[in-house]
């Protein structure tokens, strides 16, 4: 979190300073907030909090705010937010790539970096992700990480496992090794990494 700046003046000086992926707007306890989405600055994706209706109308009029939530907020509404606020980051300036995501875990949300995802396993309705050597689960099943995550960088080469091309260690036709964990490869996905094997040089 690089702060929680009180005045637009605050909130200004800290987007000239530090760089900022994204903002949550709590114009309840702000009320002048919105004034900030009408300063016609260069702004990261702005997620707008609020109880009342007039103001989801007007921050949408504005029409700065990547996404509206109503109070009280989920913890689930609140994950979808930032991550269609980031989509949308992406799509409007295609020359940067995200390299994280944001997952629910338990009662908070988290932030993975993909470069340090070793690999993920299914673990029934969540999935256990291993990420700088330690496990983690969160609230999504394997199916879901699997769309969410780069097809660039993520493969899943199981229905239980999804793994990190840039992890992998060494490898044959049956598994890939990540250091000293063995990654099987299914039967039922084999025809879809034939290309990756091939290219791999697997024998």
């Amino acid at each position: 979190m690089a702060g929680i700046p009180t005045s637009i003046e605050a909130t200004i000086a800290l987007l000239m300073s530090e760089d900022i992926d994204l903002i949550i707007l709590n114009v309840d306890s702000s009320p002048s907030g919105l004034d900030l989405l009408k300063q016609n600055l260069p702004l990261p994706p702005v997620i707008v909090l609020s109880s009342s209706h007039q103001l989801a109308v007007e921050s949408y009029e504005i029409g700065v705010a990547a996404d509206y939530i109503l109070k009280p907020v989920t913890l689930q509404r609140l994950l979808l937010a930032i991550n269609r606020a980031l989509a949308q980051q992406l799509t409007r300036t295609s020359f940067q790539q995200l390299d994280y995501i944001f997952l629910k875990m338990g009662r908070k949300i988290q932030r993975f970096d993909f470069q340090a995802i070793d690999y993920i396993e299914a673990y029934g309705i969540y999935s256990k992700v291993v990420y700088h050597n330690q496990l983690f689960v969160v609230n999504e099943r394997i199916a879901a990480l699997s769309a969410l995550l780069p097809a660039r960088q993520f493969v899943r080469v199981h229905k239980s496992y999804i793994v990190n091309l840039s992890k992998i260690t060494s490898y044959d036709r049956n598994f890939f090794h990540i250091d000293a964990e063995k990654i099987p490869i299914g039967v039922s996905f084999r025809p879809k990494l034939e290309g990756l094997l091939n290219f791999l040089g697997a024998s």
